[in-house]
This record gives structure tokens, sequence and C-alpha cells, in this order.
């Protein structure tokens, strides 16, 4: 084998190696790129909500003792009266261990009761969406839905067999009395109460349904099966 030849297969063999060295770089590349976008995909994005602060700004708006909104606008906010709220938020926390405030391994404090259980009654009073809350209480959408659950079965468990119970015989013999004797009508459990209430924020393609003439304004109808017994 003459010289030439052999380093001809030399240079060809040299070649072909530096060739597969650079499919394998460029293979090996390719495999970490793929490894950390589909790292990244998977990563959850944190947001540092600050929700200290927003338990600060609640307390100040509404539970302290010169509260920005007193009266009226706790009522109204809440659909109840200030002490009744405080004493089932009471209490609730007492309870469930859900409502308890609670530290990261940080050492971070965690939501409080209040933040809990106002996020659970705001979706009961306006019926508004988990995630609706992230911006006012700074509260993620998983810990509102948590919070809804919990204070809805808390609040059954405390409260179901006396409010909630169904009436005994006794109780409607003592209502078909009342009514016989306030309203003339023997047999009669409870009475039937209808009100059309102004739908502020109707959608103007629903005006010309929900507008009745005597009103000039749209309505929705309410209706109540009451008695004089708060249970019922």
């Amino acid at each position: 084998m003459s010289s030439s030849s052999s380093s001809e297969e030399f240079q060809t063999i040299f070649d072909a190696a530096v060739a597969c060295a650079q499919m394998a770089e460029q293979t090996y590349d390719a495999l970490c790129n793929n490894a950390a976008a589909s790292s990244q995909r998977r990563t959850r994005r944190y947001i540092y909500r600050n929700h200290e602060e927003a338990n600060q700004r609640l307390v100040q708006d509404y539970f302290q003792e010169n509260a920005t909104y007193q009266g009226y606008y706790f009522r109204r906010r809440f659909r109840m009266f200030k002490g009744l709220y405080e004493r089932i938020v009471e209490d609730v926390t007492r309870e469930c261990n859900f409502f308890q405030q609670r530290y990261d391994a940080r050492g971070t404090p965690g939501f409080t009761h209040l933040q809990k259980c106002t996020a659970a009654l705001r979706q009961l009073a306006y019926g508004i969406p988990p995630d609706a809350l992230d911006e006012s209480f700074r509260m993620s959408a998983r810990i509102a839905r948590d919070s809804l659950h919990f204070f809805c079965q808390t609040v059954i468990q405390l409260y179901g067999r006396k409010y909630l119970r169904k009436p005994t015989r006794n109780d409607i013999l003592q209502l078909q009395a009342h009514h016989a004797s306030v309203h003339g009508f023997p047999g009669m459990i409870g009475s039937l109460d209808c009100l059309h209430w102004a739908w502020k924020n109707c959608r103007t393609s629903y005006h010309g349904q929900f507008t009745r003439g005597d009103h000039g304004h749209p309505t929705v109808i309410l209706e109540a099966d009451a008695s004089q017994d708060l249970w019922i």
C-alpha cells in the first residue's frame, strides 16, 4: 500500500469521525434544549400576592374599632349583622382546622380566619367565581374554592340540626294556629310574597323582556314562602 493511499484512507476515516462527533454534539444539544423547554412548561409561576397586606386592609375596612365601612355597609355586603358574622367565624374556626392560621416551612404566616371566611361568604352572597377574589383578597382560586367548601360543610355541621331541620308536627300545628289567628286562613303554613326587584345590571338586550310599563325599568320577581319562624 502506497503512502498516498494510506493518507487518503486516514483522511476519510478522520472526516467520518469528525462528522459523527458533530452529529452527536447536535443531538445532545437538541436533547438539552427539549429538556429545558419541557422543564419550563412544567414549572409553576410563583406570584407574590402579599396576603398579609390584604388582611390588614380587610381588618381596617370592616373589623377594627373605627372601621371604614360600618353599620349599613357591613350589613349590605355581608348579608348579616357584624355580631352574627363574628360569632359564625369564631365557631367555624374552632370547629375546622382549615380556618386556623398556619405557617409554611419558611415561617411565613398563611391566610387568617377572617380572610377565608370572608372569601367564602362573598362567593355565597354575590355568586362570583373563586378567581375573582384574587385582586381584592390576594387569594388564589384554589384557596378561595377550598374556603367555600369547608365553610359550607362546617356551617351545616354546626347549625344544621337546629336551623336546617324539618319542622315537626308540633311546629306545623303552631304555625297553622298562628296564621289562623292573624290572617284568618286555617290550615295555612306560610305566606307567598312576590316582589319586583330592580335589576340594575340587566343587559341591554334583556331590557324589553324584563321591563314592565308600571315600573319603567328592568325587574326580577322574588318569591318567598315565609313564616314567623326564621328557621323555616
